[in-house]
């Protein structure tokens, strides 16, 4: 016969084994919205037609790992002028240049599809 002690390390394993798998998968979604954040940003960025364009030079950082996991997007070379486009910026002769966002619709096409992937892992949908 199972000791009640033995009962509990065994739910407790099973507990552990389906979080690590959990954990995974999350970190496996977070690295697809990334990826696909970067080549929304890519095609929408605006291009000037010169080698090194601004649109090519994003890149993603991982910082920490499991359930800490946190990925950044940035313009690794270019990031001074990313947000002079987005927004858009007054021109040192006084003309207004308008912003046209590419990165902040990037975000906002793919984080609700991501969430609700997010929430199908939690809730058991999508395994």
């Amino acid at each position: 016969m199972t000791s009640p002690t033995d009962m509990i390390q065994k739910i407790e394993d099973i507990i552990n084994d389906e979080t690590k798998e959990i954990i995974k998968l999350l970190e496996e979604k977070l690295d697809e919205a990334a990826i696909q954040i970067i080549e929304l940003i890519k095609e929408s960025a605006p291009r000037s037609g010169r080698k090194g364009a601004l649109a090519d030079d994003f890149i993603k950082e991982d910082i920490g790992k499991g359930h800490l996991k946190t990925i950044v997007i940035y313009a690794k070379n270019k990031g001074s002028i990313t947000h002079l486009l987005e927004f858009g910026f007054r021109h040192k002769n006084g003309t207004y240049v308008a912003g046209r966002p590419f990165i902040r619709a990037s975000f906002d096409y793919i984080t609700p599809k991501m969430l609700d992937e997010i929430r199908g892992i939690i809730n058991g949908r999508t395994r």
